[in-house]
């Protein structure tokens, strides 16, 4: 399943390091709100993606900061499931990717691995993150809806 890091890293312009970071940060997130025996039948599938995961968040691209940066500690300190979307758009600013960049990388990656592990099993697991697909989701969702709807009620 390196491949899916070396497509991601080559489409987004940033080294392997930072794919495997930012996509080890989606799919902390997916681990923590997922049901465990689920997340369980994805690791069992793909046993590459808890190596990913265990380096969320630790390769470098961009220093500190940057507008993703700064609405990742914003929203961070919501806790929930908005404090896990805070913690994965800074992780993803901080693997080097953009606003635009960051909205494509989740689809991309989610696509990717659709096609290693059962997509039925995928979607089954990301049910537990509705957000992951606003934060993917483009036109009048993407980030900013996804930001709207977290902070909304606040």
């Amino acid at each position: 399943m390196n491949e899916i890091i070396d497509k991601l890293a080559s489409q987004f312009g940033i080294a392997p390091a930072q794919a495997e970071s930012a996509a080890g940060a989606v799919l902390k997130l997916v681990q923590q709100e997922a049901a465990s025996g689920d997340f369980q039948k994805l690791l069992a599938a793909a046993p590459q993606l808890q190596g990913w995961i265990a380096k969320a968040g630790q390769a470098g691209g961009a220093s500190g900061g940057g507008l993703l940066g700064s609405i990742g500690g914003l929203v961070g300190g919501l806790g929930g499931e908005a404090g896990g979307i805070g913690a994965v758009l800074a992780t993803l600013q901080k693997s080097g990717l953009g606003v635009e960049s960051a909205s494509q990388f989740v689809p991309a990656l989610l696509k990717q691995l659709s096609a290693h592990v059962d997509p039925a099993l995928l979607a089954q697991v990301l049910e537990a993150v509705p957000a992951l697909k606003q934060l993917g989701g483009g036109g009048s969702a993407g980030l900013g809806g996804l930001l709207g709807g977290l902070l909304g009620g606040r």
